[in-house]
Protein backbone atom coordinates (compact mmCIF):
# COMPACT_ATOMS: atom_id res chain seq x y z
CA UNK A 1 0.00 0.00 0.00
CA UNK A 2 1.24 3.16 -1.03
CA UNK A 3 1.45 6.21 1.44
CA UNK A 4 -1.02 8.41 -0.14
CA UNK A 5 -3.84 5.36 -0.60
CA UNK A 6 -3.26 4.80 3.66
CA UNK A 7 -3.80 8.87 4.07
CA UNK A 8 -6.68 8.85 1.67
CA UNK A 9 -8.25 5.87 3.34
CA UNK A 10 -7.42 7.39 6.76
CA UNK A 11 -8.82 10.18 5.63
CA UNK A 12 -12.25 9.10 4.85
CA UNK A 13 -12.72 6.75 7.50
CA UNK A 14 -12.14 9.36 9.90
CA UNK A 15 -14.76 11.90 7.76
CA UNK A 16 -17.62 9.34 7.49
CA UNK A 17 -16.85 8.13 11.45
CA UNK A 18 -18.59 11.21 13.94
CA UNK A 19 -16.39 12.77 17.04
CA UNK A 20 -16.64 11.00 20.30
CA UNK A 21 -19.86 12.02 22.55
CA UNK A 22 -21.17 13.21 19.06
CA UNK A 23 -24.24 11.51 18.04
CA UNK A 24 -25.21 10.38 21.53
CA UNK A 25 -28.99 10.32 22.34
CA UNK A 26 -30.08 12.98 25.49
CA UNK A 27 -30.24 9.90 27.71
CA UNK A 28 -28.34 10.69 31.15
CA UNK A 29 -24.32 9.96 31.40
CA UNK A 30 -22.60 8.56 34.30
CA UNK A 31 -19.59 10.33 35.37
CA UNK A 32 -17.09 8.31 37.65
CA UNK A 33 -14.32 9.81 40.10
CA UNK A 34 -11.39 7.33 40.69
CA UNK A 35 -8.75 9.21 42.96
CA UNK A 36 -5.24 8.06 42.63
CA UNK A 37 -5.69 6.38 46.37
CA UNK A 38 -7.55 4.96 48.66
CA UNK A 39 -9.42 7.33 51.23
CA UNK A 40 -7.44 6.65 54.45
CA UNK A 41 -8.62 9.91 56.62
CA UNK A 42 -12.41 11.74 56.26
CA UNK A 43 -10.82 14.77 57.93
CA UNK A 44 -9.39 17.16 55.96
CA UNK A 45 -8.40 18.99 58.83
CA UNK A 46 -5.59 16.11 59.94
CA UNK A 47 -4.38 15.31 56.80
CA UNK A 48 -2.45 17.17 53.48
CA UNK A 49 -3.51 14.07 51.13
CA UNK A 50 -5.49 15.34 48.16
CA UNK A 51 -8.08 12.48 47.75
CA UNK A 52 -9.35 13.29 51.85
CA UNK A 53 -9.25 17.12 49.99
CA UNK A 54 -11.34 16.14 47.16
CA UNK A 55 -13.69 14.03 49.32
CA UNK A 56 -14.56 16.80 51.50
CA UNK A 57 -15.08 19.23 48.43
CA UNK A 58 -17.56 17.02 47.07
CA UNK A 59 -19.21 15.92 50.44
CA UNK A 60 -19.19 18.51 53.06
CA UNK A 61 -20.77 21.88 52.03
CA UNK A 62 -18.49 25.26 52.66
CA UNK A 63 -19.55 28.43 54.30
CA UNK A 64 -18.31 30.58 51.55
CA UNK A 65 -16.99 29.29 48.21
CA UNK A 66 -15.21 31.56 45.33
CA UNK A 67 -16.38 32.77 41.73
CA UNK A 68 -14.87 32.43 38.52
CA UNK A 69 -12.97 36.21 39.89
CA UNK A 70 -12.03 34.55 43.26
CA UNK A 71 -14.57 36.64 44.73
CA UNK A 72 -16.11 34.90 47.99
CA UNK A 73 -19.83 33.80 47.51
CA UNK A 74 -21.49 32.77 50.40
CA UNK A 75 -22.74 29.21 49.86
CA UNK A 76 -24.01 27.67 53.80
CA UNK A 77 -24.48 31.29 55.02
CA UNK A 78 -27.29 33.48 53.98
CA UNK A 79 -25.35 36.64 55.22
CA UNK A 80 -23.12 38.00 58.00
CA UNK A 81 -23.06 40.88 59.88
CA UNK A 82 -19.89 42.48 61.57
CA UNK A 83 -19.84 44.25 65.29
CA UNK A 84 -17.23 45.25 67.56
CA UNK A 85 -15.27 47.28 65.27
CA UNK A 86 -15.00 43.74 63.11
CA UNK A 87 -13.94 42.02 65.60
CA UNK A 88 -17.28 39.91 66.21
CA UNK A 89 -18.69 37.99 62.94
CA UNK A 90 -22.22 36.84 63.45
CA UNK A 91 -23.27 34.50 59.99
CA UNK A 92 -26.54 33.02 59.49
CA UNK A 93 -26.57 29.83 58.22
CA UNK A 94 -29.57 29.41 54.82
CA UNK A 95 -32.72 28.22 55.26
CA UNK A 96 -32.59 24.55 55.89
CA UNK A 97 -29.17 24.12 57.34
Amino acid sequence: MQRRSFLAATAAVSVARPAFGQGTSGAARLLKFIPQSDLAVLDPIVTTAYVTRHHAYMVFDTLYGFDQDYQAQPQMVDGHTLADGARTVTMKLREGL
